[in-house]
């Protein structure tokens, strides 16, 4: 019997297929539920943000989770999902997840300005995938998981969309919603690997920043992890995240 539910909320080109090992590593009373995200895996495109943000609020209300999991983008997600009143009472963990340095990140900025897939054909360049794999992951992903891992972003067809949508206007709005809702800062716990090269530590600092007190989080820091560590070590993942589970429902 399932006694602890974790909806994962992932990153730009995320794909459901990432969690597989993660999946088949957690003891049987915990469920990974991966949250579907317009414009994903093949799924059409949400017409605005939030339209995009009402789906991933359906669907997180119909899972009913002990703990939602953001990492990537989906830390942001979590948090504008906060701001809007949902997830009221939901512990939420974020791991690795772009949030406030997304106006000092480099790649956002050109995208706005980029013609529609270029990040798709980025990703599918297999010089970039052998430096990205080589520099981002602890460890050498499988190929089939490597090939799946790099098909997420060639059937994100919303990447162009969220790089039109979260923009520091987005963030001075987050920044009013949650002034307005601070409730919605609580029940928040943070991960970092401590050789996660994709986003860094400066991250929450500026989050803190920008949201005041409300947002010092408590922080784990994982000696060891990067920034996929349910790809790069899913065993040792599977194991952190069951504690959390248990954490979650004990609150």
């Amino acid at each position: 019997m399932r006694d602890g539910r974790v909806s994962f909320l992932g990153g730009n080109g995320h794909g459901a297929a990432r969690l597989d090992a993660a999946r088949l590593a957690l003891p049987p009373e915990v469920e990974l539920v991966d949250t579907p995200y317009p414009g994903f895996e093949g799924r059409p495109r949400a017409g605005s943000f939030e339209a995009f943000l009402d789906a991933v609020a359906s669907h997180l209300r119909a899972a009913s989770p002990n703990l939602v999991y953001a990492t990537g983008i989906g830390g942001l997600l979590a948090l504008a999902l906060r701001a809007r009143g949902e997830l009221a009472g939901v512990p939420v963990l974020l791991q690795g997840a772009v949030l406030w340095g997304l106006e000092r990140r480099w790649m956002p900025r050109v995208m706005r300005f980029a013609p529609a897939g270029a990040l798709l054909r980025l990703f599918a360049w297999r010089s970039f995938q052998r430096r990205f794999a080589r520099t981002q992951f602890t460890r050498p992903p499988a190929p089939e998981t490597l090939a799946a891992f790099f098909d997420g972003y060639a059937r994100c067809t919303a990447a162009p969309d969220l790089f039109a949508w979260m923009t520091p206007a987005l963030l001075r709005r987050l920044e009013r919603e949650l002034a307005a809702r601070p409730a919605a800062l609580d029940c928040i716990r943070v991960w970092w690997g401590d050789r996660d090269r994709v986003v860094t530590l400066r991250e929450l600092a500026w989050t803190r920043q920008a949201l005041g007190p409300g947002a010092d989080w408590p922080l784990r820091v994982f000696s060891g992890w990067g920034h996929y560590p349910m790809i790069d070590e899913p065993e040792a993942w599977a194991r952190a995240t069951s504690d959390a589970v248990a954490q979650a429902r004990a609150v």
